[in-house]
């Protein structure tokens, strides 16, 4: 059977074409791409007006999307999903004057959709606001929206911006990034009062919003938080919303939080928010919280903080304590495991290990230097990690040691076998070093780096370094400042690599 008859069985075969992907997808660099032109045109000319009716889901990139959806009628169409977006196109397709639109506004229940991020665009938020509101008035029976989830603040929802369009009486799972914290306030005053599941990401959040009055929420079964800025107003901000989740059976937080005399710990969790939601049997959680050394001078224990967590009795809770005397700061790390979030952030030497298989971006900083085994244990407990930042100003304890075992037989290899990106922009010259040169040190090819140039300069010797082997061929991109004004002797160290400014260097999230 050649390749023509295989492709003609497949597509006629009921389960195969209930979903289809028109996209590719590369796992190296995380990018969708279209399908080629002629296999495009072989679909729509021939194969989707035979299949169209049996249709129910497809998979879309921007540059395909005119020509799939007008090549037939998908009278069954109902999930809809839209990648690598630009405003221009989307603008268009969710125009109630576009017959598209009007076609599928009463059938489509489930939309999912993400924007291409453009590097030196300006910012999209206040575009990005206008098309969330068209697309709920156009789709009249939205059940399940997801808009944009990895948004940056500057390409946020701005729900201030559009509060009386951003209106749906169908929508019962919501899942949106948002530019600031009373937007997420803004999403629960009733305008959405069938919502069910809401997964909210915060991109700003400003303590003089807190004063923005929610109702009780009675509809809401599960919600999710997330935010990597610093909440001022725990209590205000934090407490009084959850509080009025009633009826909620399901809750994530994934926050960090400034606290004024104590830390987040199991009874406040217990005590401020857990007995206030009595359905509630799943709760996870990765919680920061910060005390500046002039806020407090006593600190507990980690055992004192571990002990509050005793009547947590069906979840694994771990907790840490670090100090940071030349910050001025200690923080409290507490999370329930297994961990479940995709990043881990400020990892220290008192990282307790563990396997995190669902991390894929890793930050590790700390006032204390990084040795090798600790290193080596950040290997063995994320074994998927596709992203490392280093930020340690701090000299490697132990290299004199090193170096006297030339050949490095006592310790043991440490690899990343899935890394792509690694930034030492804020590390000890001594990493860098050890990174590129170590031969113990086992990094993948196609590796992305971003490096201040004198550190780079240092380790290789003013770019004549040619020890063999190093890591320095694996470089596909290498990123630092200026990159504009590079020397033909860069050039000729790093022939295979591409080299740019350090301002394009960004993590996939």
């Amino acid at each position: 059977m050649d390749v023509n008859q295989r492709l003609t069985r497949i597509v006629h075969d009921t389960y195969f074409t209930r979903s289809l992907y028109f996209l590719e997808y590369s796992p190296d660099n995380e990018t969708i791409s279209p399908l080629s032109d002629l296999t495009l045109d072989r679909f729509c000319s021939k194969i989707l007006p035979e299949i169209g009716h049996r249709i129910q889901t497809f998979y879309l990139e921007r540059m395909s999307i005119k020509r799939i959806l007008h090549a037939t009628n998908y009278p069954n169409l109902n999930n809809l999903s839209l990648y690598d977006m630009d405003y221009e196109v989307a603008m268009s397709l969710f125009d109630d004057k576009n017959p598209l639109a009007y076609v599928f506004k009463n059938q489509i229940s489930s939309l999912f959709i993400s924007f291409n991020m453009v590097k030196k665009s300006l910012p999209k938020g206040m575009i990005y606001s206008d098309i969330f509101a068209k697309i709920l008035t156009i789709f009249t029976n939205l059940r399940c929206l997801t808009f944009n989830p990895c948004a940056s603040f500057l390409d946020a929802v701005f729900f201030t911006l559009i509060h009386k369009t951003a209106v749906s009486s169908t929508l019962v799972e919501l899942h949106i990034s948002v530019a600031e914290i009373h937007d997420c306030l803004n999403l629960l005053d009733g305008r959405f009062d069938k919502l069910h599941i809401l997964h909210v990401t915060v991109c700003n959040i400003y303590s003089w919003l807190s004063e923005i009055k929610v109702e009780v929420l009675p509809n809401l079964r599960i919600f999710s938080l997330s935010s990597d800025y610093k909440i001022h107003d725990f209590d205000e901000v934090i407490v009084s919303l959850l509080r009025r989740m009633l009826n909620s059976e399901e809750l994530h937080l994934n926050i960090r939080v400034k606290c004024y005399e104590k830390f987040i710990d199991g009874y406040k969790l217990k005590n401020d928010i857990l007995i206030h939601m009595p359905r509630l049997h799943k709760f996870i959680f990765n919680i920061f919280s910060i005390l500046n050394h002039c806020d407090q001078t006593n600190f507990p224990s980690n055992e004192h903080i571990e002990k509050t967590f005793e009547y947590f009795y069906d979840e694994k809770v771990i907790t840490c304590i670090d100090h940071f005397e030349e910050g001025g700061y200690s923080q409290c790390h507490i999370y329930s495991y297994p961990y479940k979030s995709k990043v881990y952030n400020n990892i220290t030497n008192n990282f307790q290990g563990g396997l995190f298989t669902n991390v894929t971006e890793v930050l590790l900083y700390d006032e204390h230097p990084f040795e090798y085994e600790f290193l080596l244990q950040i290997s063995k407990s994320f074994p998927f990690m596709k992203e490392l930042t280093l930020r340690n100003s701090k000299s490697l304890n132990n290299k004199q040691l090193r170096k006297l075992n030339k050949n490095n037989e006592i310790l043991s290899i440490i690899g990343y076998p899935n890394l792509k990106r690694l930034d030492l922009t804020d590390a000890h010259v001594d990493y860098v070093e050890l990174f590129l040169f170590d031969r113990k040190i086992a990094l993948p090819n196609n590796l992305h780096l971003c490096v201040e140039y004198r550190s780079l300069e240092n380790v290789t010797y003013n770019f004549t370094r040619y020890t063999r082997p190093n890591n320095c061929e694996k470089l596909t991109d290498l990123y630092f400042y200026p990159a504009d004004q590079i020397s033909e002797r860069i050039k000729r160290y790093f022939s295979y690599t591409c080299i740019r400014c350090s301002s394009d260097f960004r993590l996939c999230k």
